[in-house]
């Protein structure tokens, strides 16, 4: 055993402060949802106040913080082999590589998770009920308990961890239960994270567009005079939320795949430089400060929650408040509002010379009154326009349902 020299235990502390940087960044969002909910439920008690659906549910979102916080523990006990300067195998060294497990599955499927429900809910425009996040959190957590319990069980009278150069986890000899343990589970995440985010990416950019989510069309790009094309605010804001997908998967590869990289050039026996491998370590222990940023930057309101005017502006009806789309808040965390063309607020004025008789009215064409939805009714014999009162509109059940997914699709924390 060849203890760690000074230039190694100080990359090993740079590791370890990265993971606490992570833990506490992890534990600051959790306990700052502990007191959101604790607000919002006596705000909101006795009061039938319902939160609108977003494109990734909360629940995951705060799921991706346990298990950055269990993956940042994982580091802590390297604070002993710092100090020491040599890892000793014993129970802590174990309790090391089972939480380093825990923590890494954790959090790739997690981000597999949130990915694959924002891409249904923004592109396929899938309602998922509110349950399914739920079930997804659960089957994150089944799943790591078989997938790392399993493999300790079969081999539970051998040497399963061990000492792996700078910390805990599986011996080299099992290469197989090194792949399918973590690894696997890595990487597939990671690939169908960048497909799925640039699939959101380009749909988002309005490139392409989802047919009943089966069929592909592409999406023209419209002309102009004089080649000058200008660009409205909600083009702008569409276009920066589209650019803001391709951080998710980036971010996760930039963590992940520099340890990756230098782990498998280890095992293979390569001489890997430590100062590459404590690098990559570090990076990898940043991960959970990384996600933290990451949404507060792109979903604010999964990160800090909704202002606190929101909690009653969600108790009126869809058609009464002030931007269904959420772009009010000035945040990225939402599409822009889209147009509808059964909504009758809101109209531009409307020109009464433009009205012509096609044989559809039936009496005296010197005095005709027609209605306009909501916005009053010319009189053609005095040539008069005459303002109505705001009438309440009705939706049919098809309309509805279409709104409703344009709202689901229109929100995009998660």
């Amino acid at each position: 055993m060849t203890d760690f020299s000074f230039n190694e235990r100080l990359g090993v502390f740079i590791a370890i402060e990265a993971s606490c940087l992570s833990a506490a960044s992890a534990l600051f969002i959790l306990g700052l949802a502990v007191y959101k909910w604790l607000r919002r439920t006596v705000s909101s008690w006795g009061r039938g106040v319902t939160r609108s659906p977003d494109a990734s549910d909360s629940s995951l979102f705060l799921n991706l913080m346990v298990a950055d916080f269990i993956q940042a523990l994982g580091y802590m006990p390297s604070i002993r082999w710092m100090m020491q300067a040599h890892i000793t195998e014993g129970h802590l060294c174990t309790a090391q590589a089972v939480i380093k497990q825990v923590g890494i599955v954790g959090v790739a499927m997690t981000s597999l998770a949130i990915a694959v429900h924002t891409f249904a809910v923004l592109v396929l425009r899938w309602r998922a009920p509110r349950y399914i996040t739920r079930m997804m959190v659960v089957g994150v957590w089944v799943f790591a308990a078989i997938d790392i319990g399993v493999p300790n069980a079969v081999h539970r009278h051998q040497k399963y961890y061990g000492d792996t150069g700078y910390w805990c986890w599986i011996q080299n000899n099992f290469r197989v239960e090194q792949i399918v343990t973590e690894y696997l589970w890595v990487w597939i995440s990671g690939f169908t994270m960048a497909i799925l985010y640039t699939i959101m990416f380009l749909v988002i950019r309005g490139w392409f567009i989802i047919d009943n989510g089966i069929h592909w069309h592409k999406n023209y790009a419209p002309s102009y005079p004089n080649n000058v094309q200008i660009e409205s605010d909600e083009e702008k804001q569409t276009k920066a939320i589209a650019n803001l997908m391709l951080f998710y998967p980036a971010v996760y590869i930039v963590c992940f795949f520099p340890n990756s990289l230098s782990r498998w050039l280890w095992f293979e026996g390569f001489n890997t430089p430590y100062q590459f491998t404590l690098f990559a370590s570090t990076l990898f222990a940043l991960s959970g400060t990384f996600n933290v940023i990451l949404f507060f930057l792109t979903r604010p309101e999964l990160v800090v929650g909704s202002k606190a005017d929101d909690t009653e502006e969600e108790a009126l009806p869809l058609h009464q408040r002030r931007d269904s789309a959420g772009r009010g808040t000035g945040k990225l965390g939402h599409l822009p509002e889209r147009p509808y063309t059964d909504i009758p607020a809101e109209q531009p004025d409307f020109n009464p010379a433009t009205l012509t008789n096609h044989g559809g009215f039936r009496g005296s064409p010197s005095s005709v009154t027609v209605p306009l939805p909501s916005r009053g009714s010319y009189t053609a014999s005095s040539g008069t326009y005459h303002p109505a009162r705001q009438v309440p509109y009705a939706r049919s059940k098809e309309s509805a349902s279409l709104f409703e997914e344009e709202e689901d699709y229109g929100r995009l924390p998660g």
